[in-house]
């Protein structure tokens, strides 16, 4: 007697669930290319955000200068770490060192005068008022400069664009 095939064909397997390799290959090279297309637009994104952190930093040390010059009733300094403000800066209180801030790579720091500033003990500047453009390095467009201001009285105001 033979056996009955028409059984064993109605019992099929399963589909089988998943993506093939090809279908997986087009997939990566297609996020490749997106890749690559974005690629300009993060590093404008990057320089930008290099700009606004170094400001804020600045900022900061000048909020730190006036309270500590405030707070330990003395003339407190915020003075370049080095040559440029590029290499950072550090807020002083005669010979000790309050906190220190940098370096920042890559970017192009401009003061409105040389050397740095001191904050008296009434939280105000001992000297002239201040300004502080921040961009990226080699970049001439004015939407990625950011200006801080620092007035006589010590109040400092930060603006997108180049100083004025």
């Amino acid at each position: 007697m033979r056996p009955d095939l028409s059984r064993a064909n109605d019992r099929r397997r399963p589909a089988c669930r998943g993506f093939t390799l090809i279908e997986l290959l087009c997939a990566l090279s297609v996020l490749a290319i997106l890749a690559v297309a974005a690629a300009p637009s993060f590093a404008a994104l990057i320089a930008g955000q290099r700009v606004r952190s170094a400001s804020l930093d600045l900022a900061s040390a000048l909020v730190l200068a006036r309270s500590e010059a405030v707070k330990r009733n003395a003339t407190v300094s915020l003075a370049p770490a080095g040559a440029a403000w590029t290499a950072g800066w550090a807020v002083s209180v005669g010979a000790e060192t309050v906190r220190s801030f940098g370096p920042y790579g890559g970017l192009a720091i401009t003061p409105s005068a040389a050397g740095g500033l001191a904050v008296g003990n009434d939280g105000r500047l001992t000297g002239a008022a201040m300004s502080f453009e921040f961009a990226p390095g080699g970049d001439t467009a004015a939407t990625t400069r950011v200006c801080v201001q620092v007035s006589e009285t010590g109040r400092i105001a930060s603006t997108n664009g180049a100083c004025t």
